[in-house]
């Protein structure tokens, strides 16, 4: 049942995704650098931009989320060292 409605909700985004390229294939132009007597620009169809932008904001995303994933990695593995010196510490005692 739940691969049934992932494959239709991904059908459907897919759907809506094409329908909105196909919809916006005029070019435009995308300035990099503008400064005196240069300029760094590429034309290309703005479904490409949009694309692009959704990519570097993904990748950005997962960048961000990773970092904490890393530290939250380490803190849990510091916690649990922390835990087994507690643990055998009061056994040494008795």
């Amino acid at each position: 049942m739940n691969r049934i409605l992932y494959f239709s909700l991904f059908g459907v985004i897919f759907l809506i995704a094409l329908v909105f390229s196909l919809q916006n294939l005029d070019p435009v132009k995308v300035y990099f650098y503008r400064g005196v007597g240069k300029e760094l620009a590429l034309e290309m169809p703005l479904a490409l931009v949009l694309t692009l932008e959704l990519l570097v904001g993904v990748v950005i995303g997962y960048s961000v989320r990773m970092i904490r994933y890393l530290q939250l990695k380490a803190e849990n593995s510091r916690l649990k060292r922390q835990l087994q010196l507690n643990m055998a510490g009061p056994a040494s005692d008795r």
